[in-house]
Order: C-alpha cells, then structure tokens, then sequence
C-alpha cells in the first residue's frame, strides 16, 4: 500500500452559522459572550467551525423613561437605583458581578450607560471589512470598557481608537465613518427584524438557523448543543434566514424558535 493510499483523510468540518442577538451595555451579554466563545474553544476536537455574527439590539434609546432626552450618558448606579429603586438595584447588581466573577469577567464598582448606536455601527462595519475575527476583537474592547474600565463607549474618540486597534480603518476613516450614516440603515433594520421576530431581551443567540437560546446560559448548555450539531449532517436553513439587508446582504434575522 503506497502512502498516498494509507493517508486517512480528515473528516470533514461542518459550518456552524451563531448569530448573537446583543447590546454592548448590557452586562448579561457580557457574561453571555465569555460563555459562548469558551464553549467554542473547548470544542477543537469536533468536526465543526464557527462563524459567529454579532447583531444588534438595543436597551437604551431616546424613549427610555429613566434617561432624559437631553442625555446621552449617565451613571450606571444612578440610573440603576432611579430605574428599581437604590436597594433592589444593588441586591441586582450583586448578582451580576457574583455571575461575572465566576465567568472570570472583571466589574468596575460603577460604569457609564450610554446609547450604544455607534458601537454597533462600527460592529457591523466591522463583520463586513474583517469577518469574525474582527469583529470579535472588537466586542472585547468595548465588553472590557464598558464593564471592566466603566468608560463611555458611546464616545466617538474612543471608538474611533478602536477601529484603529483592530486594523478596521485608520483614525481619520474612523471619526469619518462615525460623524457619517453609513451602516445606519443596516443596524436600524437588523434591530427592527429583531423585536418584529419576537425578541425583547439580550443576548438572544441562534446556533444554525434552528436553535434559540435566550438570557445567559452555561458553557455547557453550548457543549451540548454544539456536539449533538457535530454528529447531524446538513445544515437546514429556516425560511426566516432568506431575509437579507441591503447593506451587508446577510440575513438579518433567524426565526426565533425554542431551544430542542
């Protein structure tokens, strides 16, 4: 037997599509990503690949009746205690940094809550140019500011550092893109499709068009998943996933379905 014919052949990797339904202020999306992407890492024996999306979604606008329409940031505990009460905000808060910790995650004492519409302009624009890697590298710098600094992502000096830091454009491309409009029109219709699908809270992920997971889960809810997903053949597609943007001609949307 010649060596050619005694080579075995690599078993195939299956593609997996995530699409990660998440706003930047919120911290259970924080918790919720480190879950997700240690899963990934610990499934470098299996069969599968991943290309994980981040969509948007988003927790603080204009209407909110906690923040002013004449303000564009605020203190995170200020505005906790206005929004619940200072009490039942901090027994809220304790158990948010108690499920950070024990994910490994850092919790600044206090933080900024900001509309974070920039932030997901620059994400999507980022998934375009660079594809998961780089949008992935992205959301850790502005989870990690948000939450571990308590800065203010919402400031367009920051972000405009950060799309220099993972090679998305140079500063003055970046300012550019963020005074701009460009990839507006694709996050407004990304969120719409969203809440139209039934989604009212984040994360909201969706593994392989027919998988819906809703609130933070486990590293373990995904092993499970992800290994039952490694020993199936094909990859059925919902109806749902045909809608596509204009803009990054990607569907917007998976139907929201029970997680099986």
């Amino acid at each position: 037997m010649s060596d050619s014919e005694s080579t075995i052949s690599p078993e195939p990797q299956r593609l997996l599509k995530i699409i990660v339904i998440s706003d930047y202020i919120c911290s259970f999306c924080y918790i919720g990503n480190k879950a997700l992407h240690d899963a990934i890492e610990a499934c470098s024996d299996l069969p599968i690949r991943f290309d994980v999306e981040f969509r948007p979604f988003t927790l603080m606008c204009a209407s909110s009746p906690h923040l002013d329409t004449s303000e564009k940031r605020l203190n995170r505990n200020a505005y906790l205690a206005k929004k619940f009460g200072k009490e039942q905000a901090e027994a809220k808060w304790k158990v948010v940094t108690e499920m950070a910790q024990k994910a490994g995650l850092t919790m600044a004492e206090d933080g900024i809550v900001c509309r974070s519409i920039q932030a997901h302009r620059l994400s999507v624009k980022a998934y375009q140019v660079g594809g998961q890697e780089m949008q992935k590298e992205l959301n850790s710098i502005l989870f990690d500011a948000c939450f571990a600094k308590g800065e203010d992502i919402s400031d367009i000096t920051f972000l405009a550092d950060a799309a220099v830091k993972i090679g998305l454009m140079n500063r003055e491309k970046a300012l550019e893109f963020l005074k701009s409009t460009e990839a507006q029109d694709c996050v407004d219709k990304m969120i719409e499709a969203a809440r139209a699908n039934g989604v009212n809270g984040v994360p909201f992920i969706i593994i392989d068009g027919k998988w819906a997971l809703n609130g933070v889960q486990p590293m373990e809810c995904y092993l499970q998943i992800f290994r039952k997903l490694a020993g199936s053949s094909g990859s059925p597609t919902p109806s749902g996933m045909s809608r596509t943007c204009s803009d990054c001609k990607g569907p917007i949307v998976a139907p929201a379905l029970s997680a099986q």
